[in-house]
């Protein structure tokens, strides 16, 4: 998932109980509650983060690393968010890999993600690894003779959804295909849906029937980029554009689905600059809605003279957690609230990192032990930032801070 100005350092967030931390307090003394762990080690790159439960421990997957190519990493945390372990190296660096998409696959990660050659050549990839970081097996999701990027992954019972897109020349296709647990074609790679050349970014969430919802972004017979929904299941595609063609981008969609409520965040340029906003939403039978993202329809979350960039929703003990990032000249800020079933606010929002910090785009993961929230930020002089950027002479690190189930509402 990829905004390519905002090239992270990765930040995880955990926080306890007030019960929990008595008791924890006791076993152990040197804990600090609602305190920041790193999690990559010091010097590295680590850029856009994906997190989830594998268990009931937390997991964070970036890429970066020290090596010439970007590789693939994982790392454990225990329940208090302190890393459990070493970060595993996934991949081997022979070539750039991008973008890691995780979740939990009967306890063990099930990653999708795309690798770059030399000749920006790019190819999709879905893998399990053990928890040791041993790979059990691997697919390639796009062919030799087209460019695969942007694979998002999502498992629904004992299925296994991934899409991606693919693009020749100067066409761009969304694809689809299910597996099982051990690797196997269920629903062999097929087209659903056109996409463009521009397109970044692709989200999904799994419903309560078992279908897949995939959101993204596409420039298609309109004036701007427009916001997509499609719905996979009953044997049928549903395919919806949301957003009108107004002239201004609207683009970076996520949906979080809840029964039958659904939450739409993406951020639109109808303002002048990029602001987020957020759309709640019933789903009669499963169906999709209709123009969710109309002004009149939608909650504008952001009012800031900078753009408001990458935001992200899950539903959380029937509220909704929405966290973004607003970019102000030096400063990228990374930012958190909450909101109810209908999208109205339930408490100002919290800024969650340092200021004038360089914040990146956030992910967010449940469970029934709390809610995991991670970004990334960029360490460096603003000097050097703004000399080398993206690249192995920039440091990022990875910090992990923890909200379980009674503290998050907090």
């Amino acid at each position: 998932m990829r905004i390519t100005e905002l090239r992270p350092l990765l930040v995880l967030t955990l926080t306890l109980t007030l019960p929990a931390l008595a008791a924890c307090a006791l076993r152990a003394p040197d804990r600090q509650v609602g305190a920041t762990h790193e999690i990559s080690a010091a010097g590295d790159r680590a850029y856009e983060v994906s997190v989830a439960w594998i268990g009931d421990r937390p997991a964070v997957a970036w890429h970066g690393g020290r090596l010439a190519h970007d590789t693939l990493f994982i790392r454990y945390m225990d329940r208090d968010g302190r890393p459990a372990g070493p970060p595993q190296q996934l991949t081997d660096a022979t070539r750039h890999a991008f973008e890691p998409s995780l979740e939990e696959l009967d306890g063990e990660a099930l990653i999708a993600w795309y690798e770059q050659d030399s000749a920006r050549h790019q190819t999709a990839l879905l893998a399990r690894f053990d928890s040791s970081g041993r790979q059990r097996w691997r697919r390639e999701l796009s062919p030799a003779q087209v460019n695969g990027r942007n694979p998002v992954v999502r498992v629904a019972g004992d299925l296994i959804h991934v899409a991606w897109i693919e693009q020749r020349d100067d066409r761009a296709t969304l694809r689809w295909a299910t597996l099982d647990a051990a690797g196997q074609w269920r629903e062999p790679p097929r087209d659903i849906a056109g996409a463009s050349p521009d397109s970044w970014i692709l989200n999904a969430a799994v419903g309560a029937d078992g279908s897949l919802h995939l959101v993204y972004d596409a420039r298609l017979d309109s004036r701007a980029k427009e916001l997509r929904w499609l719905r996979i299941g009953s044997g049928r595609i549903e395919a919806r554009a949301l957003s009108g063609d107004d002239g201004h981008d609207s683009v970076y969609p996520d949906l979080a689905l809840d029964g039958d409520r659904a939450a739409l965040t993406w951020f639109d340029y109808r303002d002048g600059n990029a602001e987020v906003y957020l759309r709640c939403t019933r789903l009669a039978a499963g169906a999709l809605p209709a123009a969710v993202s109309d002004a009149a329809a939608a909650r504008r979350v952001t009012h800031s003279p900078g753009n408001s960039l990458g935001a992200y929703a899950v539903w959380h003990v029937g509220s909704i957690e929405l966290a973004w990032v607003d970019a102000d000249g030096e400063d990228a800020g990374l930012w958190r609230q909450r909101f109810d079933r209908d999208c109205r606010p339930l408490a100002p929002p919290q800024r969650l990192s340092a200021p004038q910090g360089r914040a990146g785009i956030p992910a967010l993961a449940v469970s029934p032990a709390g809610l995991a929230l991670a970004w990334s930020e960029r360490r460096g002089t603003a000097a050097e930032l703004a000399r080398h950027g993206h690249d192995r002479r920039t440091s990022s690190v990875a910090l992990l801070r923890i909200w379980p189930e009674k503290m998050a509402s907090r």
